[in-house]
């Protein structure tokens, strides 16, 4: 479900899928909007091919979100993530703390800055709040005043507002000099 948590409560947020209906396997393009833990909006004018059973394809999964389909009104599909399977169901192997922690996020070369807030964090990953991520290479350096030197990670998905991170603290920084 990593997928579409960062779409979570978010009214305003949508995003592009592959939905493949599993009974007849059939497969469209559609938006995902209104993501809850329970469920979601799916839109397409292509609705209509949808069934009860489906898989939902976020752009950067390997693997389908397991869905079905309860209502169809014109291009709308009404969503329900089965029990179980819902958007609260944590899959990480480490708890996440929220937090407020102002953040610069730049390539390993430190040529592109961009400003953002960690919202929450565990002890290897962090989810980052910011505008333009996706214009950042895979790896990336994460800037706290508080530490002495920046830590490496690398985007485990992202979109243009926000971005799941892992970090890599074993990773020795290649930069210029003694570290």
């Amino acid at each position: 479900m990593l997928g579409l948590t960062h779409l979570q409560d978010k009214q305003d947020t949508s995003e592009e899928v592959l939905v493949i209906d599993l009974d007849n396997l059939a497969c469209i393009k559609a938006v995902v909007s209104n993501v809850s833990e329970w469920g979601c909006r799916l839109t397409s004018d292509h609705i209509g091919e949808l069934h009860k059973h489906i898989g939902i394809r976020f752009s950067e999964d390997e693997k389908l979100i397991k869905a079905h389909v309860t209502s169809v009104k014109g291009n709308d599909a009404a969503i329900l993530f089965p029990k179980g399977d819902s958007m609260g169901h944590e899959q990480r192997r480490e708890s996440r703390h929220k937090v407020s922690i102002p953040v610069t996020i730049s390539d390993k070369e430190d040529i592109m800055e961009i400003p953002g807030t960690i919202v929450d964090a565990g002890q290897h990953g962090c989810r980052v709040i910011a505008e333009g991520l996706q214009s950042l290479p895979d790896e990336i350096l994460l800037n706290i005043k508080k530490f002495d030197k920046p830590i490496k990670g690398e985007f485990a998905w992202r979109n243009e507002t926000s971005a799941g991170i892992h970090l890599l603290w074993n990773d020795h920084l290649h930069m210029s000099g003694p570290i």
